[in-house]
């Protein structure tokens, strides 16, 4: 039986509609640095680490739990995890909020290497954490299109590059200064990449869904190289 696909969608409406919609759960790794500064206005500089420390870990159990088939995210918060632990009892020990906040630079040095190095490898990392963040595009674009090896370079390489920033700000101002502006700074940088991001993934699907409607078929998600997550192995 065929099904009513209902009346056609305005114009403004189907453009809304065509945004990839991110997983709500995401917007928790905020939290941390609420933590941060609400605690240091109330308790000092000990307080606020350790609660950043406890938050961190509060969020990635939350996210664990909610999404648990999730797989390149969740290892990306188990790095971050770490060092927010780890960074986070050096900071403790010597009760300096701007030992805590270099975990922000090195991570961003390491992650920038860890995106560079998936392309070399041949598992363009961009590819996993799209396909896994964004669903809706899991569905329409293959794990292995050449769209996703740039993309993944050019985030590796605003990653690096956001790590020698943030490296150079955090020594200018205080640490409760960084924690304030380090959130709209990360986001505001990303920004214009996500916006541009989203444009090259926009033109890489209606190249593909016009070669679809030639060949009469969907995106082939079993090539040969391409990055998947157990949720998409589970669901084979």
């Amino acid at each position: 039986m065929n099904r009513d696909p209902g009346p056609e969608l305005p114009g403004w409406a189907q453009k809304v509609d065509s945004i990839p919609q991110v997983d709500p759960v995401a917007i928790l790794g905020a939290a941390p640095t609420i933590a941060y500064l609400v605690f240091n206005a109330i308790g000092g500089v000990r307080p606020a680490i350790a609660a950043a420390v406890v938050f961190g870990i509060v969020v990635y159990v939350v996210q664990r739990r909610l999404r648990p088939q999730i797989t390149v995210v969740r290892w990306l918060m188990v790095f971050s995890v770490a060092f927010n632990v780890g960074f986070g009892v050096w900071g403790l020990i010597e009760g300096d909020g701007k030992v805590y906040w270099a975990r922000d630079f090195i991570d961003n040095f390491v992650l920038g290497g860890v995106f560079l190095l998936s392309v070399m490898i041949g598992r363009p990392l961009v590819s996993a954490l799209v396909r896994e963040t964004f669903p809706d595009i899991r569905e329409r674009m293959p794990a292995d299109h050449r769209v996703w090896i740039r993309l993944t370079i050019v985030w590796g390489l605003y990653i690096a590059l956001a790590g020698v920033l943030r490296w150079w700000i955090l020594d200018q101002v205080s640490a409760s200064t960084y924690a304030l502006i380090r959130l709209p700074l990360g986001w505001g940088m990303g920004a214009v990449l996500m916006i541009w991001t989203f444009s090259a993934l926009s033109r890489a699907m209606r190249d593909v869904g016009l070669q679809n409607l030639r060949s009469g078929s969907g995106p082939d998600s079993d090539d040969a190289g391409e990055v998947v997550s157990d949720a998409e192995i589970g669901e084979r």
